[in-house]
């Protein structure tokens, strides 16, 4: 595992109204990504392979450090938003499932979205699957934070 991270808080915050929860899992990772830039050399395309779809992997840069930097920030996101999840890589949620849009400067906030299992165990947690994501790096780490919305909290 590349991660370093320990589970974060997982449960319901209520809504002011007292209506439906707002967030319904939180999950936060650090990636080491000189680790990720080991695994990368190591391992190669079959190391993206085991965490990414196609596309997903398509959209990384090429370049040794850029890509290292690429998926230590995707492999954060992943982390946090399993751990959002409450089933970390358990429960048949699968790496693939998980999928980080990471953003360009000027495109804005990078994006999770669930699918396949993940999807079905955001649904049974009170969720449509939305998330708030931030990642960022800072010195020799990325860190990722996943905020799982209920189905009722505003977008």
């Amino acid at each position: 595992m590349l991660s370093s991270g320990r589970a974060a808080l997982s449960g319901a915050a209520a809504s002011p109204a007292g209506g439906e929860s707002l967030v319904v899992g939180l999950g936060v990772d650090l990636v080491e990504i000189d680790r990720v830039a080991r695994a990368l050399a190591r391992w190669g395309d079959r190391f993206v392979d085991k965490l990414m779809d196609p596309a997903e992997a398509r959209r990384l840069p090429a370049e040794a450090p850029a890509r290292a930097h690429a998926v230590a920030l995707a492999i954060a996101g992943k982390e946090a938003a399993s751990k959002a999840l409450g089933t970390g890589w358990s429960r048949g949620v699968r790496w693939r499932d998980v999928v980080v849009e990471l953003a360009e400067p000027a495109a804005g906030e990078p994006r999770v979205r669930l699918l396949a299992r993940a999807a079905d165990v955001a649904r049974a947690k009170g969720s449509d699957g939305s998330t708030v994501t931030r990642l960022e790096t800072r010195g020799g780490l990325a860190l990722g934070e996943v905020w799982l919305l209920g189905a009722g909290a505003p977008r």
